[in-house]
């Protein structure tokens, strides 16, 4: 009896499998729809699960919400009143169908500054996604009309900035992007948001965060909420970077190219607005090393001059009598 159900045993896996299977694909051709599941409200954000999300997933997209908020807004000098809805899709096809582009796992609707996130696509890296994208509904709350004066490739630098650690191997990303003809000027930059090639937008995202960490790093972390009140009162973006650093956007890439390496040709000095003091005792090194080595080549010169025309005997006997001479000299000072 044992010998036949082990022998009938592969049949009902098999019959069970294929039930199993049939069952999964009627659910992945039945058409999407809008998930019945009810909100999760925080106390600063809604969450709403769309498209075969769950709820549990639409909590877990909530609390990460909540943990990314302090950040951001403490990087940004804001703290919107309002709460900031999510729209979180459980499947690519509901994401898709309300215009985000393929390459997008997160979107922010204008004006309402609706998050919408690709569970699907944003699983990797939920945390970063989600707070990519606040970082942008916090910044628009901030500026309201004037956030049109903000370049692209700021309002995106910003926001990816700000929802990662910025690390030394994103430092060292960010130095090989010139040298490989990828780091492109403000104007240039801003477009190539628009690019098709994942990798141009992969270069521009972190080109943009890149120079945002360069700002923080002239004038402090606290530069972004300077900016953003500034801008209002000022009729473009230059403007109010020239007024808080002290540079527009092509003198600020120019200023970010030398400090990642990208156009240096000597070596990579303090920054000389950052640290004057050590930037004065470099050069003041570097002339004393200088000096020192014309000196020594210039006596180098005049020796061999004194000892041409000599045979070996007498050069040997004249640097005897030098050598003597400086010892004896030595001892009576």
């Amino acid at each position: 009896m044992r010998a036949r159900r082990e022998k009938a045993r592969p049949a009902l896996v098999a019959r069970k499998g294929w039930a199993v299977a049939a069952m999964l694909a009627a659910a992945l051709a039945l058409p999407v729809t809008a998930s019945e599941e009810k909100p999760v409200e925080t106390r600063r954000f809604i969450v709403y699960p769309e498209s075969a999300a769950t709820r549990s997933q639409a909590k877990w997209v909530a609390g990460l919400a909540e943990r990314a908020f302090g950040r951001v807004t403490g990087d940004l000098g804001y703290v919107p009143t309002e709460r900031i809805a999510i729209l979180v899709y459980g499947q690519p096809e509901g994401f898709l169908e309300q215009g985000a582009p393929p390459q997008a796992v997160g979107t922010v609707s204008a004006p309402h500054n609706v998050i919408r996130i690709d569970l699907w696509a944003a699983q990797e890296d939920l945390y970063a996604v989600v707070a990519h994208e606040t970082a942008h509904v916090v910044l628009a709350r901030a500026l309201r009309a004037d956030v049109a004066k903000c370049p692209r490739w700021f309002n995106e630098g910003v926001a990816t900035w700000v929802s990662r650690i910025w690390s030394p191997d994103d430092d060292a990303k960010a130095a090989e992007l010139a040298p490989a003809g990828h780091a492109a000027a403000p104007d240039a930059l801003n477009a190539r948001f628009a690019a098709a090639r994942e990798q141009d937008l992969r270069d521009a995202y972190l080109q943009s965060a890149a120079m945002v960490e360069a700002l923080t790093r002239l004038a402090g972390p606290e530069v972004i909420a300077r900016l953003l009140k500034v801008l209002p009162s000022v009729p473009d973006f230059d403007a109010a970077l020239q007024r808080v650093v002290g540079l527009n956007q092509a003198q600020l890439y120019h200023r970010w190219l030398r400090m990642s390496g990208g156009r240096a040709r000597w070596p990579r000095w303090p920054d000389v607005g950052a640290d004057m003091a050590s930037y004065i005792l470099v050069t003041l090194l570097c002339i004393i090393l200088g000096f020192r080595i014309w000196r020594q080549r210039r006596r180098w010169h005049q020796q061999r001059q004194e000892d041409e025309g000599l045979t070996p005997e007498e050069i040997e006997r004249a640097r005897e009598i030098e050598s003597h001479y400086d010892s004896d000299h030595q001892e009576l000072a």
